[in-house]
Parts: structure tokens; sequence; C-alpha cells
């Protein structure tokens, strides 16, 4: 469910974005510099939360272990 919940905001997202023109190859360049601006903190915040949580999970880890020789 919380894919789905990913797809929907994402879908949402981009559809702010999206503007019919009637030349296609003309493109509004403030919204997509914001719409790059928004992807890359996206992935900077994920690549950052992976990062720490395997920090998070091995310091719980070393906590049980250490209580278990006592």
């Amino acid at each position: 469910m919380g894919h789905l919940t990913v797809v929907a905001f994402l879908a949402a997202l981009f559809s702010l974005f999206v503007e019919t023109e009637a030349n296609p190859f003309v493109y509004n360049y403030e919204r997509l510099r914001i719409a790059g601006l928004i992807c890359a903190s996206l992935l900077v915040a994920g690549g950052v939360s992976v990062l720490l949580y395997n920090k998070c999970s091995n310091r719980n880890r070393k906590g049980e272990d250490d209580n278990s020789e006592i």
C-alpha cells in the first residue's frame, strides 16, 4: 500500500508541472528547473536516509548483543 501512495503522490506532483501548449517544442524552463530541484532533493533525501538507516539499525543490534552477554 505504501508504494501506491508514493506513485499517487508522484503523479499529483507531475500533474502540477504538465502544461498543454500548442507547440510541443516550447518549454517552460522555470517549471523544468523547479521540477529538477524537487527531484534532486528527493534523491538526496533518499540517499541520506539509506545511509543513516544502516547506522541506526547496527546501533540497536549492538545494544541488544551487549545486554545478552552480561
